[in-house]
């Protein structure tokens, strides 16, 4: 095999982590070993499955100031939010315990005298989870844990940028009890063995969180029948009517644009103002994003860190530069944090207005620390144009008017709503999923739904002859 490595995007010429890359053949011997393993996994009693997890969270929080450190140098993330995402994951596996005694099915009326009927929900088999770098082991929780939860087994393939947080949430669930041919870790960038682990015949399900491109590429390359369950980009949202709070709703904007480097599916492209208060606003969130430093994970002052990789820098720069010379204005800028080394993957939080309606910075997903003010007349254009929007991931309305935020709530055709909140942020036990391009599949993440996705459904009549 050969080596892949990561690098601490704050300081590029640091070596965070080296890991063996499988190649097509590496993946398809882990599909076969978590094949193998399925039948005594899937048998397992309910009680002995929570006990693995409820012991992979254990292990997992014994292990999180290590864990916490090592998002932070791998990623670029805040430590305090690799803290926080360190915590989620913990959760996903309690919550999984739990997960595991709730595949339950249902008994029916009989129809003929004698004859019962009921429904079982199965494990699938064996589930392929691939997942992003921007929440190394959250997201890749929320797909391992309930999957084995269910009784399938699991082949992981985490981001090539992230591999040693990859590596070790596999390694504290070992630790933890859960069988190593149960959950195979597959490492790399190869796109061959990524084709070779979605199209083994060995499949029942793939779960991927990631780009729209990658996405298709691993639709080409499952087998028919195989299960999906595809989260991809976000293009979101957030209307700012005349009656909001406007320092509180510019302060939710500012946190849901640029927390996090913006390097989130859900976080704010573009902010919809009331015309009548556009100009009080962006003053608001102009000097919000002035007050921000973009810094090293371990810097306490900075408000958010670099790119998680010099591409992505690049592409963030290239669409500003484009923006501005497009007429587009910058109306308020962060800073760079003293100390920072010139050579990390550094981008600044931009407040933008005067974007042309075409441009890109418009049109399409942002996926980091750059957000548009677009003036609009009232919550009829916010809605036309929320729901005209190929990608309906998450959108967000500030008002103080009930009445507004219900019909928000009933019209924006998005799979998550958020009311006086920041679009960013999503709990444990609810649902996760976008509508339209956001989500290739007919099954959310998240909490108890994820059972749906992760079994089958057995219907059983029984006539116990006399």
């Amino acid at each position: 095999m050969t080596a892949l490595r990561s690098y601490n995007p704050a300081n590029p010429s640091e070596l965070v982590t080296e890991v063996p890359a499988a190649g097509p053949a590496d993946a398809a011997e882990a599909v076969r070993s978590a094949q193998s393993a399925f039948d005594g996994w899937s048998a397992a009693p309910a009680g002995k499955r929570a006990e693995a997890l409820h012991g992979a969270a254990a292990q997992l929080a014994a292990e999180s100031a290590e864990l916490a450190e090592l998002i932070s140098r791998e990623e670029g993330k805040l430590l305090g939010a690799a803290r926080t995402e360190v915590a989620k994951t913990v959760e996903q596996f309690r919550l999984a315990a739990q997960l595991a005694f709730l595949a339950e099915g249902s008994t029916y009326p009989a129809e003929s005298a004698g004859v019962s009927a009921w429904t079982l929900r199965v494990p699938l088999g064996v589930v392929v989870a691939i997942t992003p770098w921007n929440f190394p082991l959250s997201l890749a929780a929320r797909k391992i844990a309930p999957a084995l939860a269910a009784g399938n087994t699991v082949v992981f393939k985490p981001s090539p940028v992230t591999p040693g947080a990859g590596e070790r949430l596999a390694a504290a669930c070992h630790r933890g009890g859960v069988p190593e041919e149960a959950l195979r870790v597959v490492q790399g960038d190869d796109p061959e063995a990524m084709a070779a682990l979605a199209g083994a015949p060995e499949v029942r399900a793939v779960t991927f969180t990631g780009s729209d491109r990658t996405g298709a590429a691993l639709h080409r390359a499952v087998r028919p029948g195989v299960r999906v369950q595809f989260e991809l980009g976000g293009h979101n949202a957030a209307l700012v009517c005349a009656d909001a709070d406007l320092p509180r709703a510019a302060a939710e904007v500012a946190a849901g644009a640029f927390g996090l480097t913006g390097q989130v599916c859900t976080a704010t492209d573009r902010v919809l103002v009331d015309r009548t208060v556009a100009a009080e606003f962006t003053e608001l969130l102009a000097e919000l994003a002035a007050k921000l430093t973009a810094g090293r994970g371990d810097d306490p002052a900075a408000a958010m860190g670099p790119a998680a990789t010099a591409a992505q820098r690049d592409r963030i720069t290239a669409l500003l530069d484009s923006a501005t010379a497009a007429g587009a204005k910058i109306a308020g800028q962060g800073t760079l944090a003293p100390g920072t080394d010139p050579a990390g993957h550094w981008l600044l939080p931009t407040v933008l207005t005067d974007v042309p309606a075409d441009h890109p910075a418009i049109t399409g997903e942002i996926f980091g620390p750059l957000l548009s003010v677009v003036p609009i007349d009232g919550p009829d254009q916010a809605l036309a144009e929320i729901n005209a929007d190929d990608h309906r991931l998450v959108t967000a309305v500030h008002t103080r008017d009930l009445a507004t935020a219900g019909r928000f709530v009933r019209e924006a055709r998005c799979g998550l709503v958020k009311v006086n909140e920041r679009t960013t942020g999503n709990g444990v036990a609810p649902p996760f999923g976008g509508w339209g391009a956001s989500s290739s599949g007919a099954f959310p993440e998240g909490g108890r739904t994820a059972l749906f996705f992760l079994t089958d459904t057995k219907t059983v009549y029984c006539n116990v002859l006399a």
